[in-house]
């Protein structure tokens, strides 16, 4: 479902030539950055649910942030998966995890 050449380009990417000196020396805060930043997506998946479902009476209901945030869950996910990358390097057990745990998920509904 997930091109692993693409997880593979964009793990390579978020780590390339771009990335500050002090961030590169600084592997912690590269893992940090990875996996906070799927606190960051979630918080904007929230956002748009906020404005879809009113829920703020100080800002107006968007029926529009549905597809939005539906964008953004996806992201998050995305996120989620370029943070495991992150620490494997390797698209095969990156796929692996995704696919146990999938797995694990689905006995707990055939129980």
């Amino acid at each position: 479902m997930i091109s692993k050449d693409i997880i593979a380009e964009i793990d390579k990417w978020l780590d390339g030539d771009k990335l500050g000196l002090i961030y590169k020396q600084e592997p912690n805060a590269q893992h940090w950055a990875r996996v906070s930043k799927v606190a960051e997506e979630l918080g904007e998946v929230i956002a748009e649910l906020i404005l879809w479902t009113g829920q703020n009476p100080r800002k107006p209901l968007d029926t529009n942030a549905y597809g939005r945030m539906l964008g953004e869950l996806a992201d998050t996910a995305l996120t989620a998966i370029l943070a495991i990358q992150h620490f494997t390097k390797d698209e095969d057990e990156t796929e692996n995890i995704m696919i146990a745990r999938q797995a694990r998920i689905g006995s707990r509904v055939n129980t």
